[in-house]
């Protein structure tokens, strides 16, 4: 029986000269607003023009390649939304050897309808127009056990000391065409497992990357749960961004830059982040085991 998981993400250019195309794709054809041109540029200009994003999912293919290779005919490989390899084209490659399933894996921790059909959707599409007609399975968030215990121990790792308070981090959302109340309350619900886990009396949770369209967005944002912290009590801040997976510029410039050194440290406080998922063990475990469940599922 043969599977094609496709990994699928947003995606991201590997130059400054791909950002504009890139922007146009996200944007559809549409003029891309000023703010959000200068905005990318700044950010691809902190890393050098390359995501640590492309890497690391490579990577994350490569091994579970490797780790599925003792369990079937699986195929796996990278399917992105709005950059190269796109979404239609690994599609239009499996005409040659079309797979018997598809099993898609959008690259988010937590359920969202709004995410799963954004990829669904051209999933769809494409396989119309290729005349293929295999059976197809979307993974919708991951086990929030599984991750509860691996950000455990990621922050674990980090040792926050007693003068130190962890923020949990997540991608905010926008709300003004579906309520994302399974992704908000899954959100809420890890952090209060990981918090269980570690003994944390006190936490806060927030998002960042609130965008600048639309009429409301999920909240409350890191910026507005800051200003609750007892300054006298804590003298760091420890962000854990538990609503991604793996390292990438949103992180970097949303979460490090916007936040960390330009609200917090600027404030007097110490500002920490923990390292993500990214390709680890534990990760690539977590992965491993949706993939074969969903492959046990299919009739």
């Amino acid at each position: 029986m043969k599977t094609a998981v496709i990994l699928m993400a947003y995606g991201s250019p590997t130059n400054l000269e791909e950002v504009p195309e890139y922007l146009k794709g996200i944007y559809e054809g549409r003029e891309v607003p000023d703010y959000a041109m200068r905005e990318n540029m700044e950010k691809y200009r902190m890393v050098n023009a390359i995501s640590p994003s492309n890497a690391i999912i490579d990577s994350v293919v490569t091994k579970l390649t490797t780790e599925l290779s003792g369990y079937g005919d699986f195929r796996i490989m990278l399917g992105n939304k709005h950059w190269k390899p796109f979404l239609w084209d690994v599609i239009e490659g499996l005409k040659s050897d079309p797979p018997e399933n598809i099993v898609g894996i959008p690259l988010f921790p937590f359920p969202s309808k709004n995410v799963l059909n954004s990829y669904l959707g051209p999933l769809r599409e494409a396989l119309e127009k290729y005349r293929m007609e295999p059976e197809v399975r979307m993974i919708n968030g991951l086990d929030l056990d599984m991750m509860a215990d691996l950000w455990a121990e990621i922050i674990h790792d980090s040792a926050p000391g007693d003068d130190e308070v962890v923020f949990f981090d997540a991608h905010s959302l926008p709300t003004f065409r579906n309520r994302e109340d399974e992704y908000d309350s899954a959100f809420m619900d890890i952090s209060l497992k990981i918090a269980e886990r570690l003994g944390l009396d006190v936490y806060f949770r927030g998002y960042q990357s609130v965008g600048k369209y639309g009429s409301s967005w999920l909240g409350p944002t890191v910026f507005d749960e800051f200003k609750k912290v007892d300054r006298g009590r804590y003298r760091s801040v420890l962000a854990a961004p538990v609503g991604f997976l793996y390292e990438h510029l949103e992180v970097l410039y949303d979460l490090d830059l916007e936040f960390g050194k330009e609200t917090v440290s600027q404030s007097g406080m110490r500002y920490r982040r923990t390292r993500l998922p990214d390709d680890s063990e534990g990760m690539i475990n977590i992965l491993r085991t949706h993939i074969l469940k969903e492959v046990e599922n299919i009739t």
